[in-house]
């Protein structure tokens, strides 16, 4: 069963989903927030894209990033979106620390094997505890809601 989603749901969905992020980053749950404030930042980029893109509004064109935030921030600076130099440095920035300790699968994964993955990502050490290292995530995905929804109030 298909269901039809446009701009207002991904963004209604993406800050709900980060206000479930920080309920469970409350309650030191840490992969279900990182993923789910990745997943935050993945709809606040498929809002952007659906408000601006009429052919993937229309269906003649399918989002074909997948999960990428990466690829999602190409096409959203191909549609012309960022346009001020200083927000669009900030947006990537960004997208690029999310995306580099955010994926798609991270619904499966455990907060032991969170750890390690960003162990080897050298975003934990033995000076920044899973704890610290998860809170910035949630800040700098925080942030990145926050930017995006100026983009759209402006698209």
């Amino acid at each position: 069963m298909s269901v039809t989603l446009g701009e207002t749901d991904y963004r209604d969905s993406a800050h709900e989903r980060l206000r479930e992020a920080g309920a469970l980053l409350e309650n030191e749950l840490y992969a279900g927030c990182v993923y789910l404030a990745g997943r935050a930042v993945e709809a606040m980029l498929r809002a952007l894209i659906w408000k601006k893109d009429p052919d993937v509004r229309r269906g003649i064109r399918s989002l074909e990033t997948g999960h990428d935030l990466r690829a999602m921030l190409a096409l959203i600076r191909s549609l012309g979106v960022l346009r001020d130099f200083e927000a669009e440095q900030a947006i990537n920035d960004g997208i690029q620390r999310v995306g580099r300790l955010w994926f798609n699968n991270m619904r499966f994964v455990p907060t032991k094997k969170l750890k390690t993955i960003w162990w080897e990502r050298g975003e934990i050490t033995h000076r920044r505890p899973l704890k610290t290292a998860v809170n910035k995530y949630y800040d700098a995905c925080s942030d990145l809601i926050k930017r995006c929804e100026v983009l759209y109030a402006n698209v």
